[in-house]
């Protein structure tokens, strides 16, 4: 990921602007989801380092061959290899393997640590422990009244969404638009709810997240905080008010 660094920073991103960009991504949601990439295009697969030597794996070494073919097969962007934009979807594609499968934090090589901070829609913050004991989901969808994070552990939010979504649930960048130290980016998030959700039936549509983000790194390319910004009830509505294929009448 040494090519990033050839990607300077202008200035830091201001509120005003970071505003703009998140009314810009639902602005135009309706054009990226018809989006089509030729098949010729999709040869560039995603790359996640830091997978190899001694790692204490949360179960075992992951596998991302059929999540990958699902990425490559409806993504909306195809972006340059070495490019920003690809070297940045594979930098969060790395932090995403360690948080989700990683249980030491000696192990993570996408951080800086001492510093890592995690936070959603400017709420609570996190660290690199709470982070690997509550899991992805319930750090980013904390106060959410369609999802009680506390009353969910790291297992059971996964196993939730898993079994919701058993394709996957694949991620991508859109749009870069500052490079390090400060790097902001939009980014897509889809899965096909084809598996049922707190016992709501699959709809069998494809659920959609748009959100932006903007995350600081040191001169190593570690991450050093994370802001996210989106709405979890982008996916959270259409799960929670499925209604089920079978009804009872008194």
């Amino acid at each position: 990921m040494k090519e990033l660094i050839n990607f300077a920073s202008t200035g830091t991103l201001t509120l005003v602007a970071l505003t703009m960009v998140t009314i810009a991504i639902f602005y135009f949601l309706s054009t990226e989801r018809k989006r089509k990439i030729p098949e010729r295009l999709r040869t560039v697969l995603p790359k996640r380092n830091f997978m190899d030597g001694p790692v204490k794996w949360r179960t075992s070494k992951p596998d991302f061959t059929e999540i990958d073919r699902y990425f490559m097969n409806e993504k909306t962007r195809n972006h340059k290899e070495n490019s920003l934009e690809m070297t940045v979807e594979n930098l969060v594609k790395t932090w995403e393997m360690e948080a989700s499968h990683k249980v030491q934090a000696k192990d993570w090589k996408t951080i800086d640590p001492e510093k890592y901070c995690l936070r959603a829609n400017k709420g609570k913050k996190f660290n690199v422990e709470s982070l690997i004991k509550l899991g992805s989901y319930n750090c980013l969808m904390q106060g959410q009244p369609l999802y009680d994070a506390n009353t969910q552990t790291f297992q059971s939010s996964h196993e939730t969404f898993r079994g919701a979504f058993r394709n996957g649930f694949p991620w991508e960048v859109l749009d870069v638009y500052s490079g390090p130290p400060v790097i902001a980016f939009t980014w897509r998030h889809w899965a096909k709810w084809n598996g049922p959700y707190k016992g709501n039936s699959p709809s069998g549509k494809t659920l959609e997240m748009f959100g932006a983000a903007v995350v600081r790194v040191n001169n190593k390319l570690q991450i050093e905080d994370m802001d996210v910004f989106y709405d979890p009830n982008q996916i959270l509505v259409p799960l929670n008010n499925s209604k089920s294929s079978c009804s009872m009448s008194g």
